[in-house]
């Protein structure tokens, strides 16, 4: 019971800790700049703009009331649809982020903030904004698929798509940016009548787009990074000894393969281990000490689909006590 308590303690840890991100940089970073990021937040920071120009006194038409509001239907869906878990996980970030977000703007957060980040003449530089704030805004949505849950909107349009689709996880992402890029064009070219100014609107437009694709750049770059492996081919003649080191020190599974040396005609066996990149260093200590003429090299993966790596994205169906902590990960 404690190890379960600690699991879902550390999820839940890292679901707020997603929702901050993206409350950080949208109420402190790109609303002030009229920037949005597209999807149901995009639109509910294009209608915070508009009916508040970002006045305390009007919190309760802020991004955070019409971004609960406009994911209703979509966690009702996910309720009916989908495993209640993802649902529920999904549900948690929209409260906690809908909450930060009014927080900060009855707080002023963002006035605080730009006092300590404008220049002398009170100017704030707008295109570090755009980049800090589509930087933290990139951050959540690898944290929560790592967890098994969505910053819902778009996003799970998008992982619905790529799970019936078939397609990678970067596939899926793309299809968000997509999505994504329609919300800002039309919150553009709205903002631009509303307020009778061609050049407001093209700033957001520009700025928004800069946005969104620091924030593809880093989801990408985090994303990658919960199933970057590399493939150790081992050449040994102590193939038993070899096997049962790195099986018990690394936890993955490995595959064995005859084979012939080209010069010495002389018959080994090769053996190929999917691993972890922070693994590489253990594993050329056990390679160096089961048998120091063992050949062996490495050759990056690109991209992992099996248990012992992270590919949440396509577990939408699936319960989340298979994906709980394991002693064992074999990848064969």
């Amino acid at each position: 019971m404690k190890r379960n308590f600690v699991y879902h303690l550390r999820q839940y840890l890292i679901i707020f800790a997603a929702s901050l991100a993206t409350a950080v940089a949208v109420e402190v970073f790109l609303l002030p700049t009229n920037t949005i990021v597209g999807g149901v937040l995009g639109i509910s920071s294009i209608l915070d703009l508009l009916l508040t120009q970002l006045s305390v006194s009007k919190w309760y038409f802020s991004a955070g009331i019409w971004l609960l509001t406009l994911n209703i239907p979509i966690v009702i869906y996910c309720f009916c649809k989908y495993r209640k878990r993802f649902a529920l996980k999904t549900t948690v970030y929209l409260l906690l982020l809908a909450s930060e977000l009014i927080v900060f703007r009855v707080c002023n957060v963002a006035n605080l903030v730009k006092g300590i980040m404008a220049d002398e003449s009170g100017t704030l530089d707008n295109v570090l904004y755009v980049l800090l704030g589509g930087a933290l805004h990139g951050i959540s949505l690898p944290l929560l698929l790592s967890v098994n849950a969505s910053t819902g909107g778009t996003d799970i349009v998008g992982l619905i798509v790529q799970r019936y689709s078939k397609k990678s996880s970067s596939d899926a992402l793309r299809f968000i940016l997509l999505a994504n890029a329609i919300v800002i064009s039309v919150a553009s070219v709205v903002f631009g009548v509303v307020n009778r100014n061609v050049g407001e609107a093209l700033n957001m437009f520009i700025y928004s787009i800069a946005a969104l694709f620091v924030c593809q750049i880093v989801q990408e770059a985090i994303f990658k990074g919960f199933s970057s492996a590399i493939e150790l081919e081992i050449t040994t003649e102590k193939p038993d000894e070899m096997t049962r080191a790195l099986t018990t020190e690394l936890k993955h599974g490995l595959t064995s393969v005859k084979v012939v040396g080209g010069y010495s005609h002389r018959e080994r066996e090769m053996i190929l281990c999917v691993i972890h990149k922070a693994q590489l260093v253990k594993a050329r200590r056990i390679i160096n000490h089961v048998d120091p003429n063992a050949f062996a090299y490495v050759e990056n993966v690109k991209e992992v689909i099996g248990k012992g790596f992270a590919n949440k994205e396509i577990e939408l169906e699936q319960d989340d006590d298979a994906v709980k902590p394991q002693d064992d990960n074999d990848n064969n």
